[in-house]
């Protein structure tokens, strides 16, 4: 039987019984178009497409790319977009089962398998100890952030400021000169960190500002 294209979660069971290989799964992707990369929750994957839920609209027929973890990058196009929600339509075919266990490993062939991380510029503060120094985010996730921050140590804490977002602690995980990464105490909910990343991005877009404000 030939593979059904992405479908909305209500259909999601119907869709199960016409084909076995719909499998739903429950795991933050990297989705990125013209102009916008964010994070996107992916609810249901088969080997011919995906839908997850994005909170930003899309255009029918639109090119994405969906990045399940690093190296593993599929192209694809929009064949629905609503309530913050997205169906895709992978360009090629995907080894379900080979994708499934690679996004379920705790390693990959790069090392540590971990949650995406968003390349984004974004200025900030720090607050380490008595000093308050200024900071620039190279990327995120919902675990923590790499950036900017003289004079840090591993195991130093630090409460995280970013335009947008709530005063986060965290502890540095590793220094190299200026550099460090950044594990939040207490991670980041999907939610948050995918809008938070609409709103750094929006720019006046107005389909992703309207996104970003829906519930």
């Amino acid at each position: 039987m030939a593979d059904q294209g992405p479908i909305e979660e209500d259909e999601l069971s119907a869709e199960r019984r016409r084909d076995n290989r719909t499998t739903a799964v429950y795991r933050p992707v990297l989705l990125e178009s013209e102009g916008f990369t964010g994070f996107c929750l992916l609810r249901n994957l088969s080997p011919s497409g995906m839908m997850g839920i994005a909170y930003a609209a899309f255009a029918e027929g639109e090119a994405v790319s969906v990045q399940f973890m690093p190296g593993h990058v599929v192209t694809g196009h929009v064949i629905w977009s609503r309530d913050g929600r997205i169906g895709v339509q992978f360009d090629h075919e995907i080894d379900l089962a080979a994708s499934l266990k690679s996004m379920g490993s705790t390693y990959v062939e790069s090392g540590l398998n971990r949650a995406p991380r968003l390349q984004i510029d974004c200025e900030g503060e720090a607050l380490m100890g008595d000093s308050r120094w200024k900071i620039r985010i190279q990327d995120i996730s919902q675990r923590g952030i790499k950036t900017t921050l003289r004079g840090a140590r591993p195991g130093d804490e630090v409460t995280v400021m970013l335009p947008g977002m709530e005063p986060r602690k965290a502890v540095v995980r590793w220094a190299r000169n200026d550099q460090v990464g950044l594990n939040f105490i207490r991670p980041i909910a999907f939610e948050e960190l995918a809008r938070w990343a609409i709103y750094q991005q929006s720019g006046g877009d107005d389909r992703l500002n309207a996104a970003a404000g829906c519930g």
